[in-house]
């Protein structure tokens, strides 16, 4: 279904001078990313922030580009977005450092998720084509594939899995889809966990979505869940590659738009809170009363009301002082402090909350793809979690991945580290005990 032509939002293609960054904010309108022709009302700004790209040195540090990260709703669909989101061609055009099946747990979620998709698989073999966009490094796919479906992935980034599932190294979108679609039979099902977000023209992606999803085809997505986001303060959660913080109501809005239709919903876990929507087009599949249940829930939250996000505007300027004070607290009496992972969530909140290497020594990683490198913007070493763990470690490790705070601690445990741990949201604290 195509989307009417109407003034589209603003996206950055290159990074503003400082006076092109105060004209942007103070005359231009920035319209909603999905209705496109609504206003946008901001409410929090987080300052200039670079993006999750790990600088190789200090020369390649000094060359690194910020944005303004700024956030905005629109008070037609609730969408959160972005004030002036920045292409995904330009953050994902190098070395991409998120690694899906890196966790446990994250692991774990999608053998589950992989479960839940086959028992809803037709049992005829000719309903088993699956094209997962954002594929990142397989692990879904595989988990697919040995359940028996024919799978494919579409991820600029991406490469064939570990275990051969092929990949279409391309961004996806309706031109891709097209193509897809010259050579193959429509998907009986599409995949795309944690991807809505990252996709500048969420329009395109729907529009190749509806070329390649079959007539009674099932569209499932994750994305972060917007109610959680403010109930729980994850303002960390914000960063470039993240456009867009749904909600059911602003999913159901940008889906109708296209011609599809929530039949199903349910909330996960997986990063600090999940939404799971389950879409096909129109008419397709039966309407279950999860969706009925969860928009309810919703209107009574107020999401397209101004108060519900100058609140947590308040709450995020408030917490910013809180994690500062108890950090310097914790160092007054010469103690050390470290970071532990590197998430890109930790970027937002060590750039907002001004904490450099006065304030932390290190942060350790176990990925092979950020070690050695620094952390970006306040250009923290970043080092093997051995060095967290060894014989001159630090009094206190932060836990930058505090959505998955108990895998964390406790593997820090097992590998030795002996010292306390201090969670920075949504209460900044340090953790008695485990």
């Amino acid at each position: 279904m195509p989307v009417a032509a109407v003034p589209p939002y603003r996206h950055l293609t290159e990074q503003p001078s400082a006076n092109a960054r105060k004209s942007v904010v103070s005359d231009d309108i920035t319209f909603c990313q999905t209705c496109r022709n609504v206003p946008v009302t901001k409410f929090l700004s987080l300052g200039a922030q670079p993006a999750c790209e790990f600088p190789k040195n200090h020369e390649e540090a000094e060359s690194e580009r910020t944005w303004p990260l700024d956030l905005g709703f629109c008070s037609q669909c609730s969408l959160v977005q972005l004030m002036e989101p920045v292409s995904e061609r330009i953050l994902f055009s190098g070395d991409y450092h998120h690694l899906a099946g890196l966790t446990k747990g994250f692991r774990d979620h999608l053998q589950v998720l992989a479960d839940e998709l086959a028992a809803r698989r037709d049992p005829d073999p000719r309903s088993r084509r699956v094209i997962e966009i954002g594929s990142n490094d397989g692990s879904l796919l595989d988990a697919l594939a040995e359940r028996g479906f024919d799978v494919l992935g579409v991820d600029p980034c991406g490469s064939v899995s570990p275990n051969g599932s092929p990949v279409v190294t391309e961004y996806f979108g309706s031109e891709v889809a097209e193509r897809l679609m010259s050579s193959r039979r429509p998907a009986n099902m599409v995949v795309a966990t944690n991807v809505f977000a990252h996709v500048t023209d969420l329009h395109d992606v729907l529009d190749g979505l509806c070329t390649i999803l079959d007539a009674d085809g099932m569209f499932v997505s994750e994305s972060h869940y917007l109610p959680e986001l403010l109930r729980s303060l994850q303002y960390d959660f914000a960063y470039h590659e993240h456009s867009r913080y749904y909600s059911l109501t602003a999913l159901q809005h940008v889906l109708g738009m296209h011609g599809l239709e929530v039949f199903h919903v349910e909330l996960v876990d997986t990063h600090g809170g999940s939404v799971r929507v389950y879409a096909g087009f129109r008419g397709a599949h039966e309407v279950r009363a999860s969706v009925t249940a969860l928009r309810r829930e919703e209107d009574a939250q107020r999401l397209t009301d101004e108060a519900t996000y100058r609140d947590f505007a308040a709450r995020v300027e408030d917490h910013r002082v809180r994690f500062r004070h108890l950090l310097k607290e914790l160092a007054a009496d010469g103690s050390r402090i470290a970071g532990s992972s590197c998430p890109a969530r930790a970027v937002t909140l060590l750039n907002y909350c001004s904490l450099g290497p006065a304030d932390i020594d290190f942060v350790s990683e176990i990925s092979p793809l950020k070690i050695g490198r620094l952390f970006p913007g306040v250009h923290l070493p970043v080092v093997s979690q051995e060095e967290l763990c060894g014989p001159e470690q630090p009094d206190y490790a932060v836990l930058f991945s505090w959505h998955i705070l108990d895998e964390l601690s406790s593997r820090l445990r097992e590998e030795g580290f002996r010292g306390k741990f201090v969670v920075p949201l949504p209460e900044p604290r340090v953790l008695t005990e485990l």
